[in-house]
């Protein structure tokens, strides 16, 4: 979901952490809660965050076994 890609200024990143496309990271919300996001993409000024889930938009295959029919 486009929605959510968040783009950050590269200013609010605190000194220590260089993003790298790839890295995942954890944000605070408001609310408290934690959510992992992946570096999408890095310029000189912004940082694209993607929050999406790591399997969104894969196609994604189970093996299941019927165990029984009632």
């Amino acid at each position: 979901r486009d929605d959510m890609i968040l783009m950050v200024e590269r200013s609010k990143f605190p000194p220590h952490i260089e993003p790298e496309v790839g890295q995942q990271l954890q944000l605070r919300q408001e609310d408290g809660q934690t959510i992992i996001v992946t570096v999408a993409a890095v310029t000189e000024d912004t940082v694209a965050l993607d929050a999406n889930h790591p399997l969104a938009g894969e196609d994604l295959t189970f093996d299941i076994e019927l165990v029984e029919i009632s």
